[in-house]
């Protein structure tokens, strides 16, 4: 399943205002960021799960 599809149907009202935040930015966001933010404005502790999906490779772990 597509995580689209999965997003959809586990929160269809995260999914509505990513759109909807996704339609006032006019398409400059993509659908994934556009989510990611609405969900943290519903659901403020989940701060830590948006950052980690932003964070570049720390480069001491390919090292180890």
């Amino acid at each position: 399943m597509k995580i689209f599809a999965l997003r959809w149907l586990l929160d269809p009202a995260t999914s509505l205002l990513a759109l909807r935040l996704r339609a006032q930015e006019r398409g400059c966001m993509s659908y994934d960021a556009a989510w990611r933010l609405a969900r943290v404005t519903r659901h403020p502790d989940e701060i830590v799960y948006r950052h980690h999906g932003h964070l570049a490779e720390d480069p001491h772990d390919e090292a180890k």
